[in-house]
């Protein structure tokens, strides 16, 4: 039986899975930020003690790509 090539080493496959813990404003501004659209769905589809982790998990789907339980780390 063949030996799996490793194609990425255990740094960097983490760097596709993490959310960067030197994230700067930018990109903060960028994945983070809500549109009103964004807003008008977080409003109207979830009660007043979830939004926020509605919130969260949308904004991670969105950076790194991942759902939360793909994401061991949030700085």
């Amino acid at each position: 039986m063949a030996t799996p090539e490793i194609l990425l080493t255990e740094d960097q496959r983490l760097e596709f899975t993490q959310i960067s813990s030197n994230i700067n404003e930018w990109e903060i501004a960028k994945y983070y930020t809500f549109s009103e659209q964004d807003k008008e769905i977080i409003n109207r589809h979830r009660r007043d003690y979830n939004r926020l982790g509605f919130a969260v998990q949308l904004g991670v789907l969105r950076n790194p790509g991942w759902t939360l339980n793909n994401v061991n780390h949030i700085p």
